[in-house]
């Protein structure tokens, strides 16, 4: 029987990504230096994952549903996790910001000016060295072509550029809408902040079910951009510096065609073939299957 991986497995798989490029922040400081910000819910798994991958001690999840707080408490992971009980506005001034760190404003949410205004904050306040990732809704899933762009409209108001038609809202356009704000707005912070503009690194399109965009990068300055030109993220073939979306596709394939490609794939040389599996699915494949849950 074919299987997904997981529940989530696009997301899982990004989630590994994320984590292997911040492996590359050695050289900028020890990774035990940096804490882990984060929205957890109730199964912390970005937590364990960058607890596990990076070894990264202190942690902190924000969670907006303050009835949760017993189980949260209950299914944290790690005793020394804090939890801040409240809107990501009101709690995010709780963080002790002197330190390096990863943060990752993970919202289900189509991007409002709510979220701008969390990210914002988050890019001035922290460290040079520390990378600031979000997660927003494509805002493509439940919502009528012909409505698209008045709805990106009605959350972003003027930030959605005067020039976009409809015709810009077919597949992933309002998902490319909605990055061009998220870019400029963290752009802007980061100048005013920093003295440079965030340097994009994530750009990532996934649909476990809702289209999702994740976007981030490294926080930089003058005086630190050529220690971060020595992390060579561009190395990473997942890593977008530009307007171009890394599309994570997991394909469904059976126990024994995973096992066929996995051994296949590993070293130079073209993509294996497969009776009845499509070339494309197997391409998908080959992107992502480094990342996907049940390889470590």
């Amino acid at each position: 029987m074919a299987r997904q991986y997981e529940f989530r497995p696009a997301k899982a798989a990004q989630r590994r990504m994320i984590v292997d490029a911040c492996r590359r922040l050695t050289a900028i400081a020890a990774l035990d230096q940096y804490q882990y910000v984060g929205f957890g819910g109730l199964e912390f798994i970005d937590f364990v994952e960058f607890h596990r991958g990076l070894g990264v001690p202190q942690m902190t999840s924000i969670e907006r549903d303050t009835n949760m707080l017993h189980r949260l408490e209950f299914n944290k992971p790690y005793n020394g996790i804090r939890l801040l009980m409240g809107e990501a506005r009101n709690e995010l001034p709780q963080v002790d910001w002197t330190k390096l760190s990863i943060t990752w404003l993970d919202y289900t949410d189509v991007l409002t000016t709510d979220i701008l205004r969390d990210v914002d904050f988050v890019v001035r306040s922290s460290q040079p060295g520390s990378v600031v990732i979000v997660t927003v809704n494509g805002a493509t899933t439940g919502v009528r072509l012909p409505e698209r762009l008045s709805n990106l409209r009605m959350n972003l108001g003027d930030l959605i550029a005067d020039d976009l038609t409809d015709k810009d809202m077919a597949a992933w356009g309002p998902t490319r809408a909605e990055r061009s704000v998220l870019q400029a707005a963290a752009h802007s912070a980061s100048r005013e902040a920093h003295g440079l503009p965030l340097r994009q690194l994530f750009n990532f399109h996934y649909a476990d079910d809702a289209k999702m965009l994740t976007w981030g990068g490294i926080v930089t300055s003058p005086s630190l951009d050529r220690t971060i030109d020595l992390c060579r993220f561009e190395d990473l073939h997942f890593v977008r510096t530009g307007d171009d979306a890394f599309e994570i596709n997991v394909p469904v394939l059976t126990e024994r065609e995973i096992t066929y490609l996995e051994t296949e794939l590993v070293g130079a040389g073209p993509l294996p073939k497969i009776k009845g599996v499509e070339p494309k699915d197997i391409q998908s494949f080959a992107q992502v299957y480094r990342w996907r849950v049940g390889t470590r």
